[in-house]
């Protein structure tokens, strides 16, 4: 069993391979059971409702291969408030993802707080990319885990080339930090937050479809991870996140 948390579909910035019958071909060539989707068009346009109902749909038509994640963008007030509502009550939707690096916003800026408040009041996780700077920084999302102990974040990428240590301490620290492997360059890192961090706080993801879904398996296989840690990060932990509450 895999679980792939983070996936993107639709076409963004000429991206190709979000079709959804490239994203299952994909899925089924890595074995990967289940991915987590969400819209980049809703993070970026002012009505977040096309990319969110496209994300939506194909939940209904793959249920078995797919579930939703929201996006919106928190500059957009009221809109994004009530888009994110709707996601998590009538879509049924798994949690929020929101990059403040393309949303041009720093990560703990006070207009994510709508938005947590609501993913707290539906007990779901947050997916925020981070390790990119000046905003979508680690310890800003780190503050953020602060303010909201009862939200769970995940660190996209957990911090990217340069940041990855933070993304450690961060999830060392927080109880309610975890990690996400897709993109990140070093496999050491992914070794050193098992170790530090507790196998618990690492998810895998792949980036489907910016990265390759193959190259991000086999970097998690090359770790030669005993078949409890593996089974862990592969899918159990993402079930307990997403699935458990």
């Amino acid at each position: 069993m895999i679980i792939d948390v983070h996936v993107h579909s639709g076409q963004w910035l000429n991206a190709s391979g979000a079709e959804v019958k490239t994203l299952i071909a994909k899925m089924d060539a890595s074995g990967i059971d289940v991915s987590i989707v969400n819209s980049p068009k809703a993070l970026t346009e002012q009505n977040p409702s096309g990319g969110n109902k496209e994300v939506f749909e194909i939940v209904c038509q793959y249920p078995d291969r797919f579930m939703g994640m929201a996006a919106v963008n928190p500059y957009h007030g009221e809109i994004a408030e009530k888009e994110l509502n709707k996601c998590l009550s009538h879509y049924e939707f798994k949690g929020l993802k929101l990059h403040p690096w393309i949303q041009g916003y720093p990560a703990h800026s006070e207009i994510t707080y709508a938005l947590l408040d609501i993913c707290e009041g539906y007990n779901v996780p947050v997916l925020f990319h981070s390790g990119t700077p000046p905003y979508a920084q680690v310890m800003q999302i780190a503050y953020l885990a602060h303010k909201y102990p009862r939200v769970k974040f995940i660190l996209g990428h957990m911090g990217l080339t340069y940041q990855w240590r933070q993304a450690i301490e961060a999830a060392k620290i927080y109880d309610n930090v975890f990690l996400d492997t897709s993109g990140i360059t070093y496999p050491f890192a992914i070794t050193k937050a098992i170790n530090e961090a507790g196998v618990h706080k690492v998810l895998f993801g792949t980036d489907n479809p910016f990265l390759d879904p193959q190259l991000e398996i086999l970097k998690i296989k090359n770790l030669h991870l005993k078949s409890d840690q593996w089974e862990a990060i592969m899918y159990k932990n993402a079930e307990k996140l997403f699935l458990k509450g």
